[in-house]
Parts: structure tokens; sequence; C-alpha cells
């Protein structure tokens, strides 16, 4: 020994430095736990997702599928029902040359916007009918305009022809100038090429024009609609396999924030030859979503139920396919009511997911104090289908007696994704804030909309929903 009190160690060597999990969110004070108040049984009507229905369909002057609706009936019963869809014929609103029209798209946008619609337009030039021959302007197929004649069918503009696209850039930049700024258009899809403007053209002329001319239709409505959602129709893109430029389209779409919209689920041909959700093109989905809304039509309501229920599987084929193409919209051809009676709980079903659907499932609230510096985080989990293509804010409430103050943070949260979950922590400043007891709520804000949230109805004060009772203490 070399000093008085020194003396073996008569404990074993042994490693303190072993890795564990310690900050257990369950077990940090002021945790609380949300899960007992999630409700994810009411249907939540929210901004900018849900169901649609074609309310101008094969160009205005044909009636369905408006023409049951009774003056003063406005289908807000149907769960979700978020905008009607406005597919109309250029010639609807050109009814001579340079004599431009749009009472008949006001109209409808005056009555039904007080009821909460928005809405969605769709500008088309052939319609595949002999009723509808002059989709296109009669005075463009006057003035020798490319065009040909479809047997049985309709006469149909080359879509590549100068004239033409001339004409039609006029057209659309006065269809820009009224609409691009106008907040109850929700999106628009590139309609102006193809049967049904649907991108193809089958029940047309069967060519598959030039990359170019594609392009070009996609690049006008780009032009002219800078400030809204742009969607392409998934044929623009499938039906260019021959040609070997899909992958062209795809990447010119990604590039400039495009979305994607199908309109062929559940028919007949492509649910025999595609899979389960009968999709042609998940890939594109796949892909477009993380840019921009994606919208999913299956075909004419009547067409599919009953006549192929085969296909359509109680709509369980539906419900795959606005997952696995993370839909944000919904829509069909057909009448509301009647849908209803067949399908109601596959519309509440499909209303919450389509789009997003945002869960709350615990917080953590630790003791306040009346200073800059007091951190309170929140879990949002995203059940639904797709994420949001808005801002979503977060906003705290602290009230108690006598004192309400609500504080606007920085932080968002429509970039979490289907199925993520995101802990989001906030700095509240309380220093204004009298020592007192306070109940702190949350609430998520599109810029002035409140965003319903997967909560019950019991923990919720206007547009709040209350998650925690904490003292703040004086310092």
């Amino acid at each position: 020994m070399k000093f008085p009190n020194e003396t073996v160690n008569p404990n074993p060597m042994v490693c303190q430095t072993s890795c564990g999990y310690f900050d257990d969110i369950r077990k940090i004070n002021g945790f609380v736990d949300l899960r007992p108040f999630e409700d994810d049984k009411t249907v939540l009507k929210n901004p900018h997702k849900g169901w649609y229905w074609h309310f101008i369909d094969n160009g205005y002057r044909h009636g369905a599928y408006r023409d049951r609706v009774k003056k003063g009936e406005y289908m807000e019963e149907f769960p979700g029902m978020n905008h009607l869809y406005l597919r109309f014929d250029w010639s609807d609103a050109e009814v001579a040359e340079d004599v431009y029209d749009f009472r008949f798209l006001d109209d409808i946008m005056d009555e039904w916007s007080q009821h909460g619609y928005k809405f969605a337009l769709n500008v088309c030039c052939y319609e595949c009918a002999l009723d509808m021959q002059f989709a296109t302007p009669k005075y463009l197929f006057e003035k020798g305009m490319r065009c040909y004649t479809i047997p049985d069918r309709s006469i149909q503009p080359d879509y590549s022809d100068p004239y033409f696209l001339e004409r039609l850039e006029k057209f659309l930049s006065k269809v820009g100038e009224k609409y691009n700024n106008d907040d109850r258009i929700e999106y628009v899809i590139v309609g102006t090429y193809g049967t049904w403007g649907e991108g193809h053209t089958v029940e047309g002329d069967g060519t598959i024009y030039p990359l170019e001319t594609v392009l070009k239709h996609i690049s006008l409505n780009l032009k002219y609609f800078p400030d809204k959602y742009v969607m392409i129709n998934d044929d623009h893109v499938v039906s260019r396999i021959e040609k070997g430029d899909c992958q062209a389209v795809l990447d010119y779409a990604y590039e400039r924030g495009l979305g994607v919209q199908d309109d062929s689920i559940c028919c007949d041909y492509y649910s025999v030859v595609n899979g389960y959700d009968t999709m042609r093109a998940d890939w594109a989905f796949k892909k477009l979503y993380k840019n921009a809304p994606t919208s999913i039509e299956f075909a004419h309501y009547s067409y599919i139920h009953p006549t192929y229920d085969h296909f359509y599987r109680n709509g369980l084929t539906i419900v795959e396919c606005l997952k696995n193409s993370h839909a944000t919209f919904a829509g069909f051809h057909g009448y509301p009511e009647l849908f209803l009676q067949s399908d109601k709980y596959l519309a509440e079903y499909c209303a919450n997911r389509l789009g997003y659907w945002y869960f709350v499932p615990s917080a953590v609230v630790p003791e306040l104090t009346a200073s800059a510096h007091n951190i309170v985080s929140v879990t949002f989990e995203n059940r639904g289908w797709a994420k949001a293509y808005h801002p979503h804010r977060l906003k705290f409430r602290i009230s108690g007696e006598g004192f309400e103050k609500i504080i606007d943070t920085d932080k968002y949260i429509d970039h979490i994704d289907s199925n993520e979950i995101e802990n989001i922590s906030v700095n509240l400043d309380l220093r204004d804030v009298p020592a007192g007891e306070y109940d702190i709520s949350l609430a998520v804000f599109c810029d002035d909309t409140p965003v319903k949230l997967a909560l019950k109805e019991d923990i919720k004060r206007g547009d709040f929903y209350t998650i925690s009772k904490r003292t703040v203490k004086a310092i």
C-alpha cells in the first residue's frame, strides 16, 4: 500500500455505457394520452379533399347529371362532397368567333358556392357524339381547320393543326383571365386533347399525335392557370406506350408540378386486363401525387352498378384504387341520391380517407411559466390516402377565466404524408399570460378555414380542441 487509506477495489469492472432508449415520450413529465378522444367514425368535411360529381357532363347542352336536381336541393347530405366537376365544351363559352359567354358557369358557381362547393374545370374539344358535332366552335371548321369525320360519331379537329392551336390559346387565355384567380376553382384538367377530354383518341381518329402536340396542350393549360393545380389524364401518358415516350410525358408533368386523374376505374375492359384496382398506371400516380392532388373518376354509375357488379365488387375495387393512387378526390358520373341509396357506407368510408385525415394520439404539455420558453409537443398522424396540398398551420389557444391568448405558430403539418406520424414541437411565448390555471388547446387552419381533426367533439371549443389543463406559474 502506498497511502494510509488505500484499499483494493471490491467491485468488478463492468460496462456502464450500454445503449438504451431513455426518452420515452410516455414517461415524460406532462405527457397527455389523447387516444381515448380519438374519433374515426364521424365524417369530417374538410377543405380541398373529398368527393365530386359531374354537374356538366358531355357538354353543357346535355342535362345529365344535373337534370334531376330540384331547386333548393344541394346534396348537402352527401358525406364529404367537395366540388362540382364542370366539363364544358369550348363552343359552350365561345358562342361565335371572339364572342365569349361564361354566364352558364358563373350562374352555377354563384349558386352552389353559397352551399360550400368548389369547382373543377375541364375544357373539352371533342365529344364523340352526333348531337355534339361542334364541341370545337363551328367557325374553325368553316375557316379550314384540319378535321376528320368519324363514321357514326362526329367530326374531330386535328389537335396539331396550327389554326386550331392558335384559336385554342386565345380561348384558354380568356378562361384563365376569368378563373385563374377565382378561389372557388379547386383545379383544372387538361381536357383540350382527346376524346371526351381524356387524353386519348379512341372513338376519334385513332391517331397517336406527336409528343410535341400533347406537351403543347399541357403547356397551354399551365400557362393560363399558373395559380391553380393542373392535372393531366393518365391517358396522356399510357396511350403513348406504342410511341415509346410515356416517360417523357411523365417527366414533363413531374417537373412542372402537375397532378393526374384516371377516368377509367371499374370499366369492363380495364377490369379484365388490369389488376384488382383496375388501374393502368398506378406508377404515374405514385410519382405525381408528391406534386399535386390526384383524382379518380369511375365509369358511369348506372353502367358499372349493377351491370358490372363483379368488377365493382360492392365498392371494394374503388377503395383499393383510391388507396393505391393516393387519391385526394374521387368522383362519378351519376346521381348522388342514387349513389347514397346503395353505397352510403362506401361514401362515408372514403370521405375521410380521401386526401389527408389527421389524428392526434398524444401531446406533451409540461409545467408552464410566464416566460418566453415553454416547449410543447404534439404528435400528428395522417391516416388519409394522401398528404395535404395547401398550407396547414398549427395554432394554440391559452384560455382561462377572463383571459385568452391565441398563438399562431410557424409550424405546418401539411407535409405529413399518408400513414406517417410526426412529432411537432412548439415554443410558446407566455410572458403576457397572468399566473393561473388554463385550458391548453390546439387547432389547425388552412388559411382562415379550420381543419377538423379526428378528435371527439367533447373536447372541442369553437375551432380548438382542448388537450390539457395546466397552471402557468409566475417567474
